[in-house]
């Protein structure tokens, strides 16, 4: 007979930072960016310790870069090849040879610009970069951006934090710096997607 494991208020404690940790990890798969400021706010805070939050960030990020890679790697490039699109085999194989002269630079800068990430790597795995150069840049450019991105949130957010600390019983002041964020964020990436 199993018999119930006690649970403390103590041990509950004990696992938190685990549980955030994995909760940044998970969410890295979904919002990496957002995982990442989420988890320096909670830096600013000192709700999570910095080795715990870039490594679950860092290993999040890099790991789902990875998955896009082997994605494209091996079912996309499989299915292209049993495919009728297989008579466009000398445009992929000169695309190839373009990609493997261009694509540690590509690599290092889809990290900075906005929505360039999904559309590289899966390219990177079809048209078959090398396996270390790819774990190698992209492991590179995502231990710097999280670096960057968990400094800049934890730096900002305890000033965010300090001063808004002064207005904890004004809720439409937090809703309206909530909103010029958020908006903030959506004109700055459209300013960045235009770039392209």
């Amino acid at each position: 007979m199993i018999e119930a494991l006690p649970m403390s208020s103590g041990a509950v404690v004990g696992w938190l930072p685990l549980w955030k940790a994995a909760g940044f990890f998970c969410a890295t798969f979904v919002l990496e960016d957002a995982a990442s400021v989420g988890a320096g706010l909670l830096l600013a805070a000192g709700q999570i310790s910095w080795p715990a939050a870039f490594t679950a960030c860092f290993l999040g990020i890099w790991l789902g870069d990875v998955g896009l890679y082997a994605l494209a790697r091996f079912a996309g490039r499989g299915w292209f090849e049993r495919s009728s699109f297989r008579k466009h085999s000398a445009k992929v194989n000169r695309s190839e040879k373009w990609f493997a002269e261009r694509g540690a630079l590509i690599l290092i800068f889809s990290r900075v610009v906005p929505g360039a990430r999904l559309p590289t790597y899966l390219a990177a795995g079809f048209l078959r970069v090398p396996l270390p150069r790819f774990l190698f840049v992209t492991g590179a450019a995502a231990f710097v951006w999280t670096f960057i991105i968990l400094f800049l949130a934890q730096t900002f957010g305890e000033r965010v934090a300090r001063w808004l600390s002064h207005y904890k019983s004004d809720s439409l002041l937090l809703l309206g710096a909530g909103v010029l964020l958020l908006a903030t964020f959506q004109l700055a990436r459209r300013v960045f997607t235009n770039l392209d």
